[in-house]
């Protein structure tokens, strides 16, 4: 039987009804949210389990305070965080980041990873029907402050070829005109001048180059800007 704090939060006893409650703030509403739902579910069963032992074994450590930030309708069918959601880490952005670079670090200094900067990639490139590498320009080296556009001079070219590719290259709050260009019709005509809080990389160029492979892009419509009130005087 469901308590009474279950009850005003909105959660019930059958584990399948309180996972779906949870969910409910994410609006998965459509036929292509289908594996989107399906990592979702997986991700809040590790983060309802294994992830705190595990984050805690690659040496990171959490302020032993919490807070409730954007509580929203203060239960599990949203909108808004049903629980506490704001942790913050010893070292807070760099002590996230220290582990797992010194993971890259020393599996670089094993020969086991390359790190290739300046590298655009260009296009997915296949064989048979599937993805087996990337290929594109080598670009000039740039002094540009970390964010900020840099020199896009072509000097080289390449190509790499790998078992698997994984593309993770951010969304396109750096495109204004992709942003315009996505803009859902139910909010009207995108403004003519737009805040960007994201560096200028974040263009969404991978996204075209990869449904040219054959990606399935979907919920184009659905963006997620945090509004700013000023002009950006810096992009970090």
């Amino acid at each position: 039987m469901d308590t009474p704090e279950q009850r005003r939060l909105g959660i019930r006893d059958s584990p399948a009804l309180a996972q779906q409650d949870w969910l409910g703030t994410a609006g998965f509403d459509r036929p292509e949210d289908y594996w989107p739902r399906q990592w979702a579910q997986a991700y809040l069963a590790f983060a309802g389990g294994e992830q705190r032992s595990w984050l805690a074994a690659q040496g990171l450590r959490f302020f032993p305070i919490v807070g409730w930030a954007e509580r929203g309708g203060y239960n599990a069918r949203g909108p808004g965080n049903s629980v506490p959601r704001f942790h913050i880490t010893w070292g807070t952005g760099p002590g996230v980041l220290e582990p797992f670079l010194r993971r890259v670090q020393a599996a670089e200094a094993c020969g086991l990873i390359r790190l290739e900067f300046r590298h655009r990639v260009s296009a997915l490139t296949l064989t048979g029907g599937v993805v087996t590498g990337v290929r594109g320009e080598i670009l000039a080296p740039s002094a540009a402050p970390r964010g900020e556009p840099s020199a896009r001079q072509v000097v080289s070219e390449f190509a790499l070829t790998a078992q698997a590719v994984i593309v993770t290259s951010g969304g396109i709050g750096g495109d204004p005109d992709l942003v315009r260009h996505h803009w859902p019709a139910r909010l009207g005509t995108p403004p003519a001048e737009m805040l960007s809080g994201v560096p200028a990389h974040v263009d969404g160029r991978m996204l075209a180059i990869s449904e040219v492979a054959g990606a399935h892009l979907i919920n184009r419509d659905r963006m997620w800007h945090y509004t700013e009130g000023i002009q950006n005087w810096a992009p970090i």
